[in-house]
């Protein structure tokens, strides 16, 4: 049995975009490769559809959809930033270059 990596919990909304048309949802779980999906309707397995995070959209593949929730299979994985944007971290790499420090300790705040 092969599991999947760790999916960090998070409530974000995004539009999701499908040969029928566009539909809001939200996220609830969230990692570089896949996330899960509230909300939508209509939608089955091997479904093409494209999600939009900071304006991006992004590619992904319907791996289940049962009563409104969906798995999907990000195509390609998301990069970092994005899987932060999707988790609402505020400590994320928004404003670092490569190769600069992205943490922040909550006491300096």
């Amino acid at each position: 049995m092969q599991y999947r990596p760790h999916r960090y919990p998070t409530t974000f909304p995004v539009a999701l975009h499908t040969r029928f048309g566009e539909q809001q949802g939200q996220v609830t779980d969230v990692n570089a490769t896949g996330a899960r999906l509230t909300g939508i309707s209509g939608i089955a397995r091997g479904d093409k559809v494209q999600i939009s995070i900071l304006h991006q959209r992004v590619d992904a593949v319907v791996r289940w959809s049962v009563n409104g929730t969906m798995g999907i299979v990000f195509r390609p994985a998301l990069t970092d930033h994005q899987v932060d944007t999707l988790r609402y971290r505020r400590d994320a790499r928004a404003h670092y270059g490569p190769g600069q420090v992205g943490f922040r300790f909550a006491e300096m705040r």
